[in-house]
């Protein structure tokens, strides 16, 4: 690792001297922890020691006007880690940099990442580097427009940390889609932290596409604390990046509140997805799903490594876990490892996991439908999979 590389992004960013006062001991954390390694048991599967090799660089320019991208309603994009001048206005969405000094931000932005256990230094390294993000609050009772958030990389090895902020008060709701691009080839390292608080009752759909480049590294982390009655639901599609490694962590603080964490990865050629869950039931009659499907083609290697952990007095907690998987080639890999934790009586959990391949009459099936061999299945699924997202996006939106 070298240190002046971080620390010159440092000097690239701002704030008030309360603001980088903690930026600097962040950064000082990130230096004592170092980026994890597979000797780290939630790590164990990935590597990023090529990053501490990589000449990364903050971000010296905004990406290239791209308003011709077609989205639907409220659209907040961001180029190489900036937000642009090419955007809809909202009532409820802003740029995190803009509005860093206001009461809500001092209030939230850091509380429950401060609370990660260790090893979590991608979230101090984003604490000390991040530019902008979106902050997205929905005041109690009211319905927000489905919110598109859209980031394009366009510069070759930036590190581009962005922080995002959500606060949904009592009775609100919302749709969150994010979209990941990025131009092909170009190596960067997108590494992203959201923080989500959800009051009583609320409700936030969240959508993730990611399309990074075929040479990116794309690291994420979503911390989500939901009071009584509220709900949270997770699509992630993953296509993209050759090294990806996201974590999503959901505290279920109170009774009555519920997650639902859906996804669909492909690792094809040589790509790398990992894709860890942390699901706390800290209150009675809480409920939690996970359902994932993966597939994996050419030396392409997918990870699922999901914890539920039912805490005393989570009587009444409803725990599902559920992986299916599909090998495409011999030379792909995809590791499973589905995990029950539970210190009370009188719940109801469960997991199931399966990785197997195809079997001859299911190929000459999909032959027979057009999918030739030459092509395969997981690239043909890919345009596919994009081409979903707006179908996606009305369903769940209607």
């Amino acid at each position: 690792m070298n240190p002046a590389l971080y620390r010159q992004a440092l000097e690239q960013t701002s704030g008030s001297p309360h603001q980088m006062a903690s930026r600097e001991v962040a950064l000082e954390r990130f230096f004592t922890h170092g980026l994890p390694t597979p000797r780290d048991e939630d790590w164990k599967y990935t590597a990023l020691d090529f990053l501490e090799r990589a000449e990364l660089h903050a971000p010296q320019h905004a990406a290239e006007d791209w308003a011709s991208e077609d989205y639907p309603g409220t659209v907040l994009k961001f180029g190489n880690g900036r937000i642009t001048d090419v955007y809809t206005q909202s009532t409820h969405a802003h740029s995190l940099a803009d509005r860093a000094d206001t009461a809500l931000v001092v209030r939230h932005l850091g509380q429950l990442a401060d609370t990660l256990p260790g090893g979590a230094a991608l979230a101090e390294i984003n604490s000390a580097l991040w530019r902008d993000g979106l902050l997205l609050h929905v005041p109690a009772g009211w319905k927000a427009a489905p919110l598109f958030m859209v980031h394009r990389a366009s510069e070759a090895d930036a590190m581009l940390h962005l922080r995002h902020l959500v606060v949904l008060e009592a009775g609100a709701e919302a749709v969150l889609v994010e979209h990941g691009l990025g131009a092909p080839d170009l190596a960067y390292w997108h590494n992203s932290v959201t923080e989500i608080v959800l009051g009583e009752g609320a409700r936030l759909t969240h959508l993730k596409l990611d399309e990074n480049s075929a040479v990116a590294t794309h690291t994420g982390l979503t911390l989500v604390q939901q009071a009584r009655d509220s709900r949270y639901h997770a699509l992630s599609l993953n296509a993209g990046g050759r090294v990806v490694r996201h974590d999503t962590r959901v505290h279920l603080d109170e009774a009555g509140a519920a997650c639902q964490l859906d996804g669909v990865f492909i690792a094809a050629g040589r790509r790398h997805i990992d894709q860890h869950l942390h699901v706390e039931h800290r209150a009675p009659y809480t409920r939690s799903s996970q359902t994932w499907r993966g597939i994996a083609d050419g030396r392409g290697r997918g990870i699922f490594d999901a914890r539920v952990v039912v805490q005393p007095g989570a009587q009444k907690a409803d725990a599902q876990q559920s992986s299916r998987n599909l090998l495409l080639s011999p030379h792909a890999e995809i590791d499973v490892k589905p995990q029950l934790e539970i210190y009370t009586d009188d719940v109801k959990c469960g997991h199931g996991a399966t990785v197997g391949q195809l079997d001859p009459a299911e190929i000459f099936y999909l032959r027979s439908r057009g999918i030739d061999a030459d092509t395969g299945l997981a690239d043909w699924l890919e345009p596919h999979l994009a081409a979903a997202l707006p179908v996606l996006n009305k369903e769940r939106t209607a």
